[in-house]
């Protein structure tokens, strides 16, 4: 049966097939019936005929007794052959049973077998006595017609009892197959209709998302199976959803904490460049970090470069106000209680290859130490703030050479130009002293005057330069801008239009280095004003490879040959210009008349 437990299509296919065995055996059992009484009737029918003749034969006999004639013998004669045949016809004898052991046949043989020794001979005998017959037949009749009438009933019985049999027989059938009915009726609504209703609905609830819904049907059949099947799947699905919410949940938190992270390296790296008290561009940063790291309290020392004595400490915790507070208005590290727990520190130093700045100290719970994460967002916040503090010590340094470089040119050109001029006066004015001492003619007395006259005029004019070269600035970005305001600004002096050609790639000059070009091409120009007596002058600042050349030409009178031209102060300012940015400066005089300054220098950016 174990078979049977375990489909149900077999289970299905035997109730469906003892179903049809139950129809099968009522339908043989009617026709085996049927065709066991076949000739039924006509053997009762038969039967009860023999009674209906002892009947006739008594009569007749009795009729030939009184009447003795030919033709009440041959009627009695008739009879009793007929009775003979009857008797013993196949019609009466198929409907006995053939069994010898049988009581229908033993009572059968014996109403025969009396018939014919004893009932037959006697009607002979009384037949052929005539009116004085014995009339001891007669009794042996009356004790053979009830005899006669018990076989008709065996008939009957045995034909009911073949008739109850059938109406049995259909009646277990029948029952068989209600009950046959019944059982897959129930079979099918508690393991098919039922399990088929737990899977439905536990579909629809896994459709909606809801992954705790079980099947309960338990069995070894297919929907059994299936049910089992779907539990284990919903248990997969459901462990697989929590694990990839779980995972979800941890990638969230990760991004939250990335982005947090981000944000207060944006927020460091925007407040750090700010250009305002190391506090206000510290604290708030150092606040916000023990927000996103349980750290806390934050210490920063600040040292002076490679230097460790500290000059200031920055800390997120305090209770009182520190003594080097410049902002009075501003709480951010004080607190109302200090934490006195016992806690770890790490200590990371602020420091580029450069330069030592000093320390950033960090304390934790000991119970919760900062993750690689963690340490490594520390390490690079305080490697952010010692980039930045490095930047801006390169940028004071730059400043302070700059200041340097520029109060040097100053000097120089104050030496080559306007102290060479005032100690010029001073000679005249010491050879006009001498001149009166000696009572010197009124003649030679203005030739000196005139020459300090024109001294003091070439001074001034010299200063009004240097004051001009001095306030230059670059208000607009980039190093075009400067030299059209410039050629502008000599054309008008000239009275013509100076030609430039510009065609630097974008950002190839440094700020210094666009301040030297633009310096040496004044200085150049002011040359042209005071000297060349040009109608026609041009500026070209290219870069045909990795070097730049800065040209003035124009188609004036020329440098003198007879002439050294090794002091001039122009020519010096304009060398030291092209020292300075590690170029060559050449001039010239054309072929075909005029000047032409070169310089060639390769940019440090390139």
């Amino acid at each position: 049966m174990n078979f049977l437990n375990q489909s149900i299509i077999t289970r299905l296919g035997t109730a469906m097939f003892a179903i049809s065995l139950m129809a099968l055996i009522s339908m043989i059992s009617s026709v085996i019936v049927a065709e066991s009484t076949q000739g039924d009737a006509a053997g009762i029918n038969l039967a009860g005929s023999l009674r209906m003749m002892s009947y006739r034969i008594v009569a007749e006999t009795q009729q030939h007794e009184i009447h003795a004639s030919e033709n009440t013998l041959q009627k009695v004669q008739n009879s009793l052959d007929e009775f003979e045949q009857r008797i013993k016809s196949p019609k009466l004898a198929n409907v006995i049973p053939s069994d010898s052991e049988h009581n229908q046949r033993q009572f059968y043989e014996s109403l025969i077998d009396e018939w014919q020794n004893e009932l037959a001979p006697a009607l002979t005998m009384a037949i052929q006595a005539g009116p004085r017959g014995n009339a001891e037949y007669l009794r042996s009749f009356e004790e053979f017609v009830p005899k006669i009438d018990h076989l008709v009933q065996l008939l009957e019985e045995s034909t009911e009892s073949k008739i109850k049999l059938l109406s049995l027989v259909q009646g277990i059938s029948l029952f068989m197959t209600i009950l046959i009915i019944f059982i897959a009726m129930y079979d099918i609504k508690s393991n098919v209709v039922e399990p088929l209703a737990q899977l439905l609905d536990a579909a629809k609830k896994a459709g909606q998302g809801n992954l705790d819904a079980r099947v309960y049907y338990q069995s070894d059949d297919e929907l059994g199976l299936l049910g089992t099947t779907f539990n284990h799947m919903a248990e997969e699905l459901s462990k697989t959803y929590t694990d990839l919410e779980n995972r979800v949940q941890k990638k969230t938190a990760q991004l939250r904490n990335t982005n947090e992270t981000l944000q207060l390296l944006y927020e460091a790296t925007r407040r750090f460049n700010r250009d305002e008290d190391i506090c206000r561009r510290l604290m708030p940063v150092m606040k916000k970090l023990e927000e996103v790291i349980p750290v806390g309290p934050v210490r920063v020392t600040l040292c002076e470069p490679n230097q460790r004595n500290s000059y200031r400490t920055l800390t997120t915790q305090l209770l009182e106000r520190p003594d080097d507070c410049a902002n009075q208005s501003c709480d951010v590290c004080l607190v109302s209680r200090i934490d006195n727990k016992v806690r770890d520190s790490l200590s990371i130093p602020i420091q580029t290859r450069e330069a030592y700045f000093g320390e950033f100290i960090v304390e934790f719970n000991p119970d919760t130490p900062p993750s690689n994460e963690q340490i490594r967002l520390l390490t690079t916040l305080v490697e952010n703030l010692g980039t930045v503090l490095s930047l801006e010590l390169k940028a004071e340094k730059e400043q302070q050479m700059s200041l340097m470089e520029e109060r040097a040119v100053i000097a120089r050109e104050l030496h080559d130009s306007l102290a060479q001029s005032l100690s010029y006066l001073k000679m005249q004015v010491s050879r006009l002293q001498i001149l009166r001492k000696k009572h010197a003619d009124e003649s030679q007395i203005d030739d000196v005057t005139n020459e300090l006259k024109e001294g003091l005029n070439n001074a001034y004019r010299q200063l009004r330069e240097l004051l001009t070269t001095f306030r230059l600035t670059l208000d607009q970005p980039g190093l075009k801008p400067a030299l059209e305001a410039t050629i502008k600004e000599f054309s008008e002096r000239l009275d013509l239009d100076i030609g430039l050609k510009y065609s630097l790639r974008h950002q190839s000059l440094s700020p210094n280095e666009e301040v030297h070009v633009l310096q040496l091409v004044r200085e150049a120009l002011a040359n042209v004003v005071k000297h060349s007596q040009a109608s026609e002058v041009s500026v070209h600042v290219m870069q045909p490879g990795e070097q730049v050349e800065v040209c003035i030409e124009d188609d004036g009178i020329g440098l003198p040959n007879d002439k050294d031209l090794t002091n001039h102060y122009g020519l010096v300012i304009m060398r030291d210009r092209a020292s300075t940015l590690n170029g060559d400066l050449s001039v010239n005089n054309r072929d075909g008349g005029g000047v032409q300054v070169m310089m060639r220098f390769r940019p440090k950016q390139r």
